[in-house]
């Protein structure tokens, strides 16, 4: 197991140096040796010809701490080409949790990540309290078909020491300490960084979550114990441009004297503000000048967000119209769209209310996608502005009524809600301030599919758009995260470096539309993507998807970063 010669391809080795021919031999999961004309002996030998190979891709923003437990495989990342992931971002972690905490957890989780509940009802075993406990609890399933890291989340550690007021009030002296105390023994467990959540996130009932209760001394306490370790944080600052750059600098006075490496999201182009990515991202290197290591993440996707009824966030903005009626269950929802009441409100906030995850302001993209009768076939495809075109009215009230002539469930799509352009998105990814992550896999199962943006980097700014050439694509989505963000032996192709690795023709790759797939526990649906065309995927020498095919093989495990 974990021996292999990849013959004939061009070693695009995750530096930024410039491809070369040769072949790559792995033994016992590590790479023994690179060159010309390796001969086969008796290993498994992968024709590489007219293809690259490449380190296996790492994505840093995941959500698939829930995932492993019904999905091992971790489809279809292998099939884009990714062989390691970190999960526990956006101050959300499986770990440490009071049982008595643990229905309020997944209760959050699938609120903030639109996991459905009955999923995780049927899956998660609950049966640790410790972060350590958890990573046993994980081991235990038997290998992945990726790398698997955790990060633990702010939220989970301050519930865990104050109980219900970790929700109301900034943490008192003891208890401050006490929240220290428990993050060193996670991250002495194993954890790779820790996460947060400054200025964003809330629960369905629009609380603030935990992490935003935090006060600097705290966040003093909790950055000089990753200063100690040598990990970093994760944060997600306010989503609007001024508070956005006042949690980032507020991020950067707590970590810049202490030397943590923090990166954060939220950065996308926005073509109704189409400086406001670049002026963020300036401001970034300007820090990074300064001597603080701060690395937003950007991601190539366009966010086209599909309406998950039961639940999630996508109005939330809306808050006590669309929102409320979003969270209601199944038999509210019919009386709260005819009610007079609810309907003069949803027009009021609708009018009043900028901005929210689904482009209300521009009944254009919104479009409708599936229906629930027969008799109202002919409008899918169309946009919501098609409809009040056809039947005039409020926005509201038209999308209200189709919602009643669908049985509350019409598929409903918000088209180009962020990094609609792609020369605008090419400037994140190319900003020397930036990283290639934010990709969110594993989380939104609902509302879109976030896997695959690595083929979508090599397809339309590398092949198609010329924007980054392989070289630097591969290193931004390799060596310089494992640089980064401490995956010592990962993101380059050397000898004794792990043997994960990426096969690929450029012309072969091919980033299709997300479809929704009924596959999960319970028969829940999710949005999944196609698989990439990548040749193979390799995982510590093992051949983990062929052609697009999982092969069924779980060599990925688990990694303690820094340990």
């Amino acid at each position: 197991m974990g021996d292999l010669l990849v013959r004939g391809g061009l070693v695009v080795d995750g530096t930024g140096a410039a491809a070369r021919p040769a072949d790559v031999r792995v033994r016992d999961g590590r790479i023994a040796e690179i060159g010309p004309g390796l001969r086969p002996d008796g290993e498994r030998v992968l024709d590489a010809s007219g293809a690259y190979v490449t380190p296996g891709f790492i994505d840093i923003h995941t959500h698939f701490d829930p995932t492993v437990f019904w999905d091992p495989l971790c489809d279809p990342m292998p099939q884009h080409g990714v062989t390691t992931v970190l999960t526990g971002n956006c101050s959300l972690s499986l770990a440490p949790v009071r049982p008595e905490h643990r229905r309020g957890l997944q209760e959050l989780l699938c609120y903030i990540e639109d996991l459905p509940s009955e999923v995780l009802d049927v899956s998660i075993p609950w049966g640790w309290e410790s972060y350590g406990e958890y990573l046993s609890a994980v081991e235990e399933l038997g290998g992945f078909g990726v790398n698997l890291a955790g990060m633990v989340g702010h939220n989970m550690l301050r519930t865990y020491v104050m109980g219900e007021a970790a929700w109301d009030r900034p943490a008192t002296g003891e208890e401050r300490a006490r929240i220290a105390v428990l993050l060193d023994h996670c991250l002495s467990a194993g954890a790779a960084a820790m996460s947060t959540s400054l200025g964003f996130d809330e629960d369905r009932n629009k609380r603030p979550v935990p992490s935003r209760q935090a006060d600097d001394a705290e966040l003093g306490a909790l950055l000089d114990v990753l200063a100690r370790h040598r990990k970093f944080v994760q944060f997600i600052p306010a989503a609007t441009g001024r508070q956005m750059r006042r949690d980032v600098q507020r991020m950067a006075d707590l970590t810049g004297p202490r030397g943590v490496v923090s990166t954060w999201i939220g950065v996308f182009h926005d073509s109704d503000h189409p400086d406001r990515a670049g002026d963020m991202l300036d401001f970034a290197g300007q820090l990074q000048a300064q001597g603080v290591p701060n690395y937003p993440q950007v991601s190539p996707r366009t966010l086209d967000i599909h309406v998950n009824w039961d639940g999630g966030m996508s109005w939330f903005a809306l808050e006590n119209s669309w929102h409320k009626m979003v969270q209601a269950s199944r038999p509210e929802k019919e009386p709260m769209l005819r009610d007079p009441r609810w309907r003069a409100l949803a027009r009021e906030e609708w009018d009043r209310i900028p901005r929210t995850m689904i482009p209300h302001k521009h009944a254009d993209r919104i479009r409708l996608v599936s229906v629930t009768r027969p008799e109202n076939e002919r409008w899918v495809g169309a946009a919501l502005a098609d409809l009040v075109a056809d039947r005039g009215g409020h926005p509201s009230d038209v999308l209200a009524d189709w919602l009643l002539a669908n049985d509350a469930n019409a598929g409903i799509v918000g088209v180009g809600v962020a990094n609609a352009d792609p020369a605008g998105v090419a400037a994140t990814l190319t900003h020397p301030a930036s990283v290639m992550a934010n990709s969110d896999a594993g989380a939104h199962l609902q509302m879109m599919c976030a896997i695959g943006d690595t083929t979508l980097m090599l397809t339309r700014h590398v092949r198609d758009r010329g924007d980054l050439t392989v070289e630097q694509a591969v290193y931004r989505m390799t060596g310089q995260l494992a640089e980064r963000f401490g995956f010592a032996g990962r993101g380059r192709l050397t000898a004794g470096a792990a043997g994960d690795l990426a096969v690929f023709g450029l012309d072969e790759l091919d980033w299709a539309a997300d479809v929704f797939a009924a596959d999960l526990p319970e028969g829940a649906r999710r949005l999944r993507r196609p698989p990439g065309g990548y040749r193979f995927t390799v995982v510590g020498g093992t051949v983990v998807q062929a052609g697009g095919e999982l092969t069924g093989a779980r060599p990925g495990h688990l990694l303690r970063p820094g340990r």
